[in-house]
């Protein structure tokens, strides 16, 4: 343990702005969380390009609070499954539905299951969408068989999610409010200024409800992100029999400053040695061969 590594975390930490004040905000509610998120489900969408689900039967993997589910509709979907590892999550988000948008409830079901041992026959879904949810997949490779089995021949699976080296990839921010921290500092330094914030009541964590509130566990590795990386994720998918990658875009960070962004920004993300550094949101289109079954 460097004690000089976590003071100068905590130093460095103090002069950077709440960037994630709303977001902070948000998770004190399951429902203000899911409304903040399905606010921003249209523009996140739009990075696979036009989609049309009309009467697509649509599996949301890695559900949450269902923060998609309502856009989904939008798209055209005729049905909505939401696939959630946390059955806390899940039932929580099915009464949400139920409460607030009744019409949508009647064509949408929650399950409380594990993405890589899915309860689906072959072939169910005309469409997969897997929104900032692979990050936190332990053993992703079954999870993409299982996501190729239960879609249909000629289905796609949208995917989108942050690479671990990404500025805000560790999913520390209800501690850490500066970027990179899991690439300046060790895992176990970063976890330890967690913990010490967590102890002096310095953070949010403690003070939210179990559907957003985070677990820091023991050890010394962050243990609610899977370091998922875009070369990762790559090797896995291509693995995959059966099917392929249609799009592939790297998104650079929205510092709100275009011309920066296309500048200096985007011909960086272009490097292989750092693009994962500057990419925020690794977006991805596969198809299943319409000749598997």
């Amino acid at each position: 343990m460097s004690k000089s590594g976590e003071a100068l975390l905590r130093a460095l930490n103090s002069l950077m702005p709440d960037s994630h004040e709303r977001l902070l905000e948000a998770k004190q509610d399951p429902l203000t969380y899911q409304q903040f998120f399905a606010g921003r489900s249209a523009r996140s969408f739009a990075s696979f390009g036009e989609l049309d689900l009309t009467g697509w039967h649509v599996l949301d993997v890695g559900c949450g609070l269902g923060a998609n589910i309502a856009h989904l509709f939008e798209l055209g979907a005729e049905s909505v499954t939401g696939l959630d590892i946390s059955v806390t999550q899940a039932q929580c988000t099915q009464e949400m539905l139920r409460e607030n948008r009744p019409e949508l409830a009647k064509r949408t079901r929650f399950i409380g299951a594990d993405a890589s041992c899915m309860p689906f026959a072959a072939n169910s879904f005309d469409a997969l969408v897997a929104a900032d949810t692979f990050e936190h997949v332990d053993d992703l490779e079954p999870t993409l068989r299982e996501c190729a089995r239960v879609l249909k021949p000629g289905g796609f699976l949208y995917a989108y999610f942050p690479p671990f080296y990404s500025p805000w990839g560790a999913h520390m921010v209800n501690w850490i409010r500066l970027p990179w921290c899991q690439v300046f500092f060790s895992e176990e330094t970063v976890l330890n200024v967690a913990r010490q914030f967590e102890a002096e009541g310095k953070s949010i964590n403690s003070q939210l409800p179990p559907e957003t509130r985070l677990s820091l566990g023991d050890g010394a590795i962050i243990p609610f992100v899977s370091h998922l990386t875009v070369k990762r994720f790559r090797q896995l998918a291509e693995g995959v029999n059966g099917w392929r990658i249609v799009t592939a875009r790297l998104l650079p960070p929205n510092w709100r400053t275009s011309s920066f962004s296309n500048k200096v920004i985007q011909p960086v993300n272009r490097l292989p040695v750092v693009q994962e550094m500057f990419t925020a949101k690794a977006v991805f289109v596969m198809q299943k061969d319409t000749a598997v079954s």
